[in-house]
């Protein structure tokens, strides 16, 4: 099959089997493509905000310190083959129809065993592993999708540490109503044994932790929120001190520092696993520089200036309050107008109480695919809220006035969902090159 092909057939299984919870069906097809998820070492991520920022900083790092690195992410925000990455590098649509057309063939067998087909993710989540196999990766970055214990990444046995990145309410339906509930399920991809690093903790997590810690042994190593003093922060980036050692990083944000921080832990576990295994380890000076050029599109990004246009793919309720929080931070006398696209399952009441009050006014998008929230919709439940609201058929119409309404000394803000974000971005740059 060609590349459109696979395509199609993975939009066939997004749209009719969903999310499917659950290990059986994943474990039964990476058993047939010979078991790759055990072949190349891994550091494995979850967490509810932040992990996408915490991966791109250790990727930085591990590919300057020489090491072939795969990562795999989902979802993407530019292009179906952002969800594969060797050394920085999308794979080819070759690379992917290869490995797709080689999957299927599985599922096929599997479906004449009398198994149920794996999902779009289930079928990703192996073609990341068989991809990265295949092009005899050092190490692999493997994303969670939504949750843990039964996320379609967990199925790794050979791992070098086990991340944690910030835990709040999302996706409950699924995960549990408490942050503890929460942080138990992603605790999930803990094996006997492994290293687990944390994000600053709040003292929920804490106490979900210390309970999993009492029936599982591992070695958790915290990023210690005392060992951090910030010299200044501002909207193109941040410098600090950690642990004595001083670092820069160009990707705005407080939050962005805890990130990178949480990454400097996690190559130090990195390093505690080559020294016992014979390899190098990563040096200071890699590991400053990988930091200071790392960049994550989507995540409090300035794409535009003049004004200031800022994307930001907040998409539940903590990360909505500290988008809130950087824009009171960043932007304290500028008049801010928003972009705002949703899903119909996220708790977009919470988005509109702690966004209206900065807004001095929006205009609503329809986030693309079946689970978007109707931009009419949205731009109605805004005015209600008390915000000035318009609700625009296309994103392209979103930007251009937004940009007018917030004049060459304002600041418009992207937010609501990661999903039509990516389009946004490329508006914006094509726009700037008229």
């Amino acid at each position: 099959m060609n590349y459109g092909e696979t395509l199609n057939i993975i939009d066939e299984k997004t749209k009719n089997l969903g999310i499917t919870p659950g290990l059986d069906n994943i474990r039964e097809l990476l058993k047939r493509l010979g078991n790759p998820q055990d072949k190349v070492p891994a550091i494995h991520i979850a967490g509810t905000n932040g992990k996408g920022s915490i991966m791109a900083y250790v990727e930085e790092v591990l590919v300057l310190s020489g090491l072939k690195v795969g990562r795999y992410i989902s979802p993407a925000i530019f292009d179906y083959r952002e969800r594969w990455k060797i050394n920085k590098k999308e794979v080819t649509e070759n690379d992917v129809a290869e490995t797709l057309t080689d999957i299927l063939k599985a599922i096929d067998e599997m479906a004449r065993d009398g198994f149920t087909s794996p999902s779009a993710f289930e079928i990703e989540t192996a073609a990341a592993f068989y991809m990265f196999e295949k092009n005899q990766c050092d190490v692999m970055l493997i994303e969670c999708g939504m949750g843990g214990r039964l996320d379609a990444t967990n199925v790794m046995k050979n791992k070098i540490v086990d991340v944690l990145a910030s835990v709040s309410l999302d996706h409950m339906e699924y995960l549990g109503n408490t942050i503890g509930e929460i942080t138990k399920e992603k605790l999930g991809i803990i094996n006997e044994g492994d290293t687990l690093v944390t994000y600053p903790t709040t003292e929920e997590v804490n106490e979900a932790i210390f309970k999993y810690i009492t029936d599982h042994e591992f070695f958790w190593r915290k990023t210690e929120i005392n060992a951090l003093d910030i010299i200044k922060s501002n909207v193109e980036g941040s410098e600090f001190y950690y642990r004595g050692t001083r670092f820069s990083i160009s990707m705005a944000g407080e939050y962005q520092i805890y990130n990178a921080i949480c990454a400097v832990e996690v190559i130090h576990a990195y390093n505690r696993y080559a020294i016992k295994n014979g390899k190098d380890a990563v040096q200071y000076d890699i590991i400053r520089k990988g930091l200071s050029q790392t960049f994550w599109p989507g995540r409090f990004s300035v794409i535009y200036r003049g004004p200031y246009i800022i994307a930001d793919g907040a998409h539940n309720k903590d990360a909505w309050r500290v988008l809130a929080e950087s824009i009171e931070k960043y932007f304290p006398s500028k008049k801010v107008v928003f972009i705002l696209g949703v899903f119909k399952d996220k708790q977009y009441d919470d988005m509109i109480k702690i966004l209206s009050p900065l807004m001095k006014c929006c205009f609503t998008v329809t986030a693309p695919g079946p689970r978007g929230l109707d931009a009419e919709y949205l731009a109605t439940k805004m005015c209600y809220g008390g915000c000035r609201a318009v609700s625009c058929k296309t994103i392209r119409e979103a930007l251009a006035k937004a940009k007018e309404a917030a004049g060459k000394n304002g600041v418009v803000v992207a937010t609501g969902s990661l999903s039509y974000i990516g389009r946004l971005i490329e508006i914006s740059y094509e726009i700037d090159n008229d």
